[in-house]
């Protein structure tokens, strides 16, 4: 392991100027081409890969995070995401054909994928590489240029960001600003063609206000409090496990991490038990062991969690410790009576979980989530009834689902990640990421020889040209009443298809027999 780079702010004063060179590499070309995009992608890679060390140390002094958790969640999970990017860009960059009419066929109509242009990446504290990175990823294989700003809560972190984004990749394309408010609000003075925030509903809507000044689109992925059904139907030794490795990944610190528990009456005693008996399981040494659990990112977010629990009314069934020397918070279950309680007042991102018990099954608890949160990062229930399960989707809303686990829809790559209303909009991941940063430009090439057919476009508009406009779009048979109700029959066929064929006058025999005979077709294959 070599030394780790030094935390410093980047000046205010330089940060337009910085903004500026990036523009000008984006009106040069220079990151459009797939070959420089793989090339930084390739570098990126290895400069990550040479740094493991680095990130696992960078890690533990900003979040005291375990080696084995680094190397899974942040560098491992990097090392994938780039490689799985590498195999899919020529695919994914690739022209798509527009679907349309045959009439329409001649325009060879297309959609073209660009890149957004220049964009600013905002990343969180919690995760300081992956949820900064995976983001950055995106944009080099979109091709833009980018601005990444690092969490300032994780100063060893985002030094370590800026050393290996420098030592990776081209400054005037891929460069990070470091810094507090005075930094980001300069950065978000200027101009972007995309901004991506990881982070707080309230630092979102000062982000988003920012953007809006110049209509920029924004991806907000935000959290919430994320509930857990434990219904009668549940596996509550299950649960209670799965649950517990929720709450202590990251020490809770994650935005996807189980907020609160839902619990019918008859699963509580086997859930309190499987629960404690999982954090026993989990930390043989006691969560104290600093090689094994993390701790809370700084003294404000320690005592706004330590707040939250001295003020609850709840009964603690489990842990409740605490260390503000260590920053220190034991995995702690605490039963609540009621929704008024000062642990469902905000997102707890922390080892602190309160449960309570819900009578009335998941109609009940449905309601309870539309209430203390509407729309989740993540929602989570055990249960083994398919009845239940569309229930609770039908009847919530959230970013993501895992049924029978936590955090688990998260866990996989190549699903798009990302909120709804509160928890955030848009997404990345995998695919997404590209799409994220990439603009669909649709592309035609209108022929000489069409001139002849839209001659229909040009005025004056007569009854001809508009008969004429309705014979080109090939209208679809409507098989539907005024009611809403379907409406089949070889006759209903013919007598469409005959208008169709004969137009709105007589038409000759020949033409009503032969849109008879594809009526007859139509209906036979209508019936199948």
């Amino acid at each position: 392991m070599s030394e780790l780079p030094t935390y410093a702010s980047t000046p205010v004063a330089d940060i337009a100027g910085v903004h500026a060179r990036l523009v000008e590499t984006w009106e040069s070309g220079r990151t459009i081409p797939l070959e420089y995009r793989k090339i930084a992608l390739r570098k990126l890679y290895h400069a990550i890969k040479d740094n493991t060390e680095n990130i696992v140390a960078a890690l533990k002094a900003d979040l005291n995070k375990p080696e084995k958790e680094s190397l899974m969640i942040e560098v491992c999970w990097l090392e994938k995401d780039i490689l799985d990017t590498l195999a899919q860009l020529d695919k994914w960059a690739k022209d798509e054909k527009a679907p349309t009419s045959i009439i329409y066929a001649g325009l060879k109509p297309r959609m073209k994928k660009g890149p957004m242009g220049t964009v600013l990446i905002i990343g969180a504290f919690n995760y300081p590489f992956q949820l900064t990175v995976v983001p950055l990823i995106g944009a080099i294989a979109a091709g833009c240029p980018a601005i990444v700003k690092p969490s300032e809560m994780c100063p060893v972190s985002a030094a370590l960001l800026a050393h290996i984004i420098g030592q990776a990749l081209e400054p005037d394309a891929y460069t990070v600003v470091n810094g507090g408010i005075p930094e980001t609000t300069e950065v978000l003075a200027q101009k972007f063609d995309k901004i991506m925030y990881t982070g707080n509903g309230q630092v979102a809507r000062i982000v988003s206000a920012a953007a809006a000044k110049n209509l920029t689109p924004v991806i907000l992925e935000l959290g919430g409090l994320n509930p857990v059904f434990i219904t009668s139907k549940a596996d509550a030794k299950l649960a209670g496990k799965r649950i517990g490795w929720g709450k202590v990944h990251n020490a809770g610190q994650i935005c996807i991490s189980p907020d609160y528990v839902m619990v019918d009456p008859s699963m509580e005693e086997a859930f309190v038990q499987s629960f404690t008996d999982a954090i026993n399981e989990f930390y043989p040494n006691g969560t104290d062991d600093k090689e094994n659990f993390g701790r809370i990112v700084n003294d404000r977010h320690f005592k706004r969690i330590t707040g939250l629990l001295e003020k609850s009314k709840g009964e603690v069934k489990f842990g409740g410790k605490s260390d503000a020397a260590e920053r220190w918070i034991e995995p702690t279950l605490v039963k609540i009576g009621g929704l008024d309680d000062a642990l469902l007042s905000e997102e707890i991102f922390g080892p602190v979980l309160p449960y309570m018990i819900v009578e009335g099954g998941v109609q009940e608890m449905s309601s309870i989530v539309r209430k203390v949160g509407d729309c989740p990062l993540g929602l989570y229930a055990f249960t083994n009834d398919a009845k239940e399960q569309e229930y609770i989707v039908n009847t919530t809303r959230s970013g993501g689902i895992s049924f029978n686990d936590t955090m688990f829809h998260a866990a996989i790559q190549s699903i798009p990640f990302g909120g709804i209303g509160e928890s955030g909009t848009g997404c990345y991941r995998g695919k997404a990421s590209f799409d994220a940063f990439t603009h669909l430009r649709p592309i035609i090439d209108q022929p000489g020889w069409m001139e002849g057919q839209l001659d229909v476009r040009y005025p004056p508009y007569t009854d001809a040209k508009y008969k004429k406009y309705r014979m080109t779009q090939f209208l679809p048979a409507v098989d539907f009443d005024s009611n809403g109700k379907i409406v089949t029959g070889m006759w209903y066929y013919w007598r469409r298809l005959v208008l169709l064929g004969a137009g709105t006058k007589r038409g000759g025999v020949v033409r009503h027999l032969l849109a008879a005979l594809i009526g007859l077709c139509f209906w036979k294959w209508g019936k199948k």
